[in-house]
């Protein structure tokens, strides 16, 4: 049911119930709008107050649902971070797919496994976790995740990630599109990041013209993925990723935005024969992936690839994978890479002046 109300909102399919749903779904985001500009409208004039943490605040959220590369984003700042020899904190809500402990969530449980101990902040009360915190231990800068909506905690800097393979969806806010607030809230962010500006079916550009017409005058920073490495999922040991070339493999995920999966296989050169795609923060099953692998039993395919976000979320199937014996099973683990120029050199500095401030 969630993966067809993704694809209604996203125009992916059609008919006269879907048409009926649309327009059913618009005269709901309209009010969806109201709430959202009288939230805003109540912040911007005193009724509702932020509170402000005594360290800088760098929140990294989007303007729309979905998968923008948010997270690697998250990381590469905290590395980045680590490397001036900062001390970050993350502040996330977590996510509730996976159960009532939020600290399970597939991205916070990325978060632990790359960044290693980088403190992760787990809960939907970001302010109480924060002075909790403050109260026992040293903080240079809090990484505020997925921030852009979260007005009760003030921010010093507002960085917001756009996909650029596919920016705003079809124009509308929720629930008929997949916008969170109108266009013009972008106008609040300081800098932006146009994250997978290498893949297929991005406009620069355009992207650019419609942010000038918004008269959004921030500087924009152009982001690419980078594969790093596979890792097998059954042994941990770790390979360069340029081993799928000409390999005949089966993938799955449950992305946001799974497309960006398959382009990055097949520019590595992995002849996908099947593809198995599950809603965003899909929690897994023992029947999804008896699925999977009997399909490649079935098909002779002996590689199975899937994302380093998904594979957190696979432990407790270590049985099933273990029997398909003849079956290797990978992830691959990715990085964003923030281009040089662009006003890159500028947007580190001010992450730096401002975590040292």
């Amino acid at each position: 049911m969630k993966m067809f109300f993704y694809r209604v909102i996203t125009d992916q399919v059609s008919g006269a119930t879907v048409f009926i749903l649309k327009v059913i779904l618009r005269l709901l985001s309209y009010g969806y709008a109201a709430g959202v500009r009288t939230i805003a409208f109540m912040y911007r004039q005193g009724y509702r107050k932020s509170y402000r943490l005594n360290r800088p605040v760098i929140s990294i959220g989007n303007i729309t649902v979905g998968g923008v590369g948010k997270t690697p984003l998250v990381i590469a700042l905290a590395q980045m971070c680590q490397r001036h020899n900062l001390r970050p904190v993350i502040l996330t809500r977590g996510y509730k797919g996976l159960g009532s402990c939020l600290v399970h969530s597939d991205e916070v449980l990325m978060l632990h496994e790359v960044l290693g101990d980088v403190p992760i902040l787990v809960g939907a009360n970001r302010i109480k976790n924060a002075q909790e915190y403050l109260r026992n231990n040293a903080v240079d800068v809090f990484i505020l995740d997925d921030g852009f909506q979260h007005w009760r905690l003030a921010r010093d800097m507002d960085i917001v990630a756009i996909d650029a393979t596919n920016p705003w969806g079809n124009g509308y806010l929720l629930p008929r599109g997949i916008l969170r607030e109108p266009l013009v809230a972008l106008r609040r962010a300081h800098w932006i990041v146009l994250t997978k500006t290498d893949f297929n079916g991005t406009d620069i550009p355009g992207i650019r013209n419609r942010l000038a017409a918004l008269d959004c005058p921030q500087p924009v920073v152009l982001a690419v993925y980078r594969p790093i490495e596979l890792v097998n999922l059954k042994s941990g040991t770790k390979g360069m990723p340029e081993m799928l070339r000409s390999k005949r493999i089966c993938c799955f995920s449950s992305l946001g935005s799974p497309a960006t999966f398959v382009q990055t296989l097949i520019r590595l050169g992995a002849e996908i024969q099947k593809i198995f795609n599950f809603i965003d923060h899909h929690a897994y099953n023992k029947k999804d992936i008896q699925r999977i692998l009997e399909y490649c039993r079935v098909n002779h395919i002996t590689t199975i690839v899937t994302t380093h976000k998904d594979a957190v979320k696979l432990l407790e199937f270590a049985t099933e994978f273990n029997q398909a014996q003849e079956i290797e099973c990978l992830f691959l683990r990715i990085e964003t890479v923030l281009l040089e120029g662009e006003g890159t050199d500028a947007f580190l500095k001010r992450i730096i002046d401002l975590s040292q401030r």
